[in-house]
């Protein structure tokens, strides 16, 4: 190959399939294209036109090297007219046959296309891990930090009202402090003033008494001989203040010194939990199961809704009958929705109203009075799990042909489709493959891939967590099939292999495994809800027996 058609070869970060752009079971290579092949796409690369007439390989190291990205040296450091065909396991070093003859006698050997496409592969994980566990962990660590810094910016925020307050108050009371000495002092000025109006009037009277004697001397009559004018001494005032006062302030040395004191000190207050408002993981890290009733009931169990205190719809995919049944296995009322050959899952609306899906392409409503009608035609998938929002919106786990699975949501009146949810990761794959039940965890939706995981996606679509069972450590494959979410924000799931629940909190972490055999008597745990008033949790399988227990924290 010339470094010409090496140069148009495109470099990969990580092994994807040229077509579809995923990165599982990358096994083919296309020589013509250049590219990597999944198996899906090599089938259609081999059939399709215009690509009959390509060559479609096995990718291994050797095509990799002359017609892909591979970068091995080729030729044997040691000898190096030979060419490096194959690796020790033991020395953990690459070899060209005269060192495996000369150096390497009897060890453990592999192929230097194997060991490259081991090591391939290896990396190829590493790298999915980045987005499917580290990203999401660091995300929700970066959500919690901006949580956090919100909170401490509100505790600063209002610690710094509370020393502009402290400082009004301080300041006012110092003002007031300071007018009280202000008006003492002025208190000497004032009776400095009375001293000199009265001396002031006694002028006035002396100019008065002066001008009477005037016209009483030019009229020139006996009158003169009947006045006696005042006494001098008291023409002249006799004053309140003979001697001279005046005020002097003296401030308040220790009061000064305070001042120079910081006037108060901050100090870091441990918050407890029941003051953390804005986490979202709850505080239960154990529970404890306590047993209380058991009971058959008339159809198997492969769903269950809760229907106020102490009730519970029970439902069977192949039967058209719903029973609702007290803590007591007695049965209060029976419901058939005709038309359908079995009820998957069912939602009751704040009316009363019910909502079911019955595995087929439509969603029906069951009126109070039980009449049936239906409401939205889902051609060309098939409906599995229903709930609805608190806006009352439904929401139903769709099942189609090929990847087109997902999860729709309805206005309440099912006459518009609002949005789909499909669980977008961080690299725009979409997780839910195999919708089969659904349940609303505050904004969040709850998705059970049949027999395979568990996907929490929030509002626009982007996954917030997936559970895949593997932290229980259990001897069988996780199971999961039906879902609820109880008081506590948290999540229970029912897993049919290992005929226990698995009770996770809101950001997927396992809380512990419940329900067990050994704590309720029950096998192959299907149906599931929760009375979030009593605190019990019922539990239905596929012969129809039913659990009720309560767990304790």
């Amino acid at each position: 190959m010339s470094d010409n058609e090496a140069s148009v070869i495109p470099s990969q970060t990580f092994v994807e399939c040229g077509q579809c752009k995923g990165n599982v079971n990358i096994s083919w290579f296309c020589k013509n294209c250049p590219c990597s092949l999944c198996d899906t796409c090599a089938t259609a690369h081999k059939t399709n036109h215009p690509y009959k007439s390509h060559t479609v390989v096995p990718r291994t190291y050797t095509v990799l090297r002359l017609y892909g990205p591979a970068k091995l040296a080729e030729q044997c450091q040691i000898h190096p007219e030979k060419e490096i065909s194959s690796h020790c396991n033991d020395c953990g070093i690459p070899c060209c046959v005269t060192c495996m003859v000369n150096d390497h006698k009897r060890h453990d050997f592999s192929t230097i296309e194997d060991k490259y496409l081991d090591a391939e592969k290896g990396l190829n994980k590493y790298y999915r891990q980045l987005d499917t566990d580290i990203r999401p962990t660091l995300e929700k660590m970066e959500e919690q930090a901006r949580a956090d810094v919100k909170e401490d910016d509100s505790h600063v925020e209002k610690v710094i009202n509370d020393i502009n307050d402290f400082r009004k108050d301080v300041v006012q009371n110092f003002n007031t402090a300071c007018d009280d000495l202000i008006v003492q002092v002025q208190s000497f000025s004032s009776k400095t003033n009375e001293g000199l109006k009265e001396i002031e009037t006694s002028l006035k009277n002396l100019e008065l008494i002066k001008k009477e004697i005037e016209e009483k001397i030019a009229r020139g009559n006996f009158d003169i001989i009947k006045y006696t004018p005042p006494k001098m001494d008291t023409l002249v005032p006799k004053l309140k203040c003979p001697s001279k006062v005046v005020p002097i302030f003296q401030p308040c040395r220790n009061l000064l010194d305070l001042m120079k004191k910081p006037v108060g000190i901050i100090q870091s207050k441990e918050m407890r939990k029941d003051e953390i408002k804005s986490r979202n993981v709850t505080s239960i890290r154990s529970v404890h199961v306590q047993k209380c009733y058991y009971f058959k009931s008339k159809i198997d169990v492969t769903s269950m809704t809760k229907a106020g205190i102490n009730m519970a719809w029970v439902m069977d995919c192949f039967s058209p009958i719903l029973y609702l049944y007290n803590n007591m296995g007695k049965i209060v009322r029976s419901l058939t929705v005709e038309g359908s050959l079995g009820i998957n899952d069912m939602a009751i609306t704040k009316s009363g109203e019910t909502i079911v899906t019955c595995g087929d392409n439509k969603v029906r409503r069951v009126s109070v009075g039980g009449e049936v009608s239906m409401l939205i035609d889902t051609v060309p998938f098939y409906c599995n799990g229903v709930c609805l929002t608190d806006k009352e919106e439904i929401v139903v786990c769709m099942r189609g042909e090929g990847d087109q699975n997902h999860v729709a949501v309805y206005s309440p009146d099912g006459r518009s489709k609002l949005r789909e949810i499909r669980g977008r990761d961080g690299q725009g794959k979409h997780l839910i493959t195999s919708p089969n039940r659904v349940v609303q965890n505050v904004q969040d939706l709850c998705v059970v891939n049949y027999s395979e995981n568990v996907v929490c996606v929030d509002e626009r679509d982007n996954v917030r967590w997936l559970y895949d069972g593997k932290e229980a450590r259990l001897g069988n494959s996780f199971g999961p099939c039906c879902i609820c979410v109880d008081q506590y924000k948290n999540v229970l799931v029912t897993d049919w292999n290992n005929s226990c629940v698995h009770y996770i909190d809101r950001e997927g972490e396992l809380i512990q495994v419940i329900m067990t055999v050994e704590q309720i008597g029950l096998q192959y745990h299907w149906g599931i809800c929760v009375d979030d008033v009593t605190g019990h949790v019922w539990v239905g399988n596929s012969s129809g027996y039913v659990a009720i227990a309560k767990y304790l924290k």
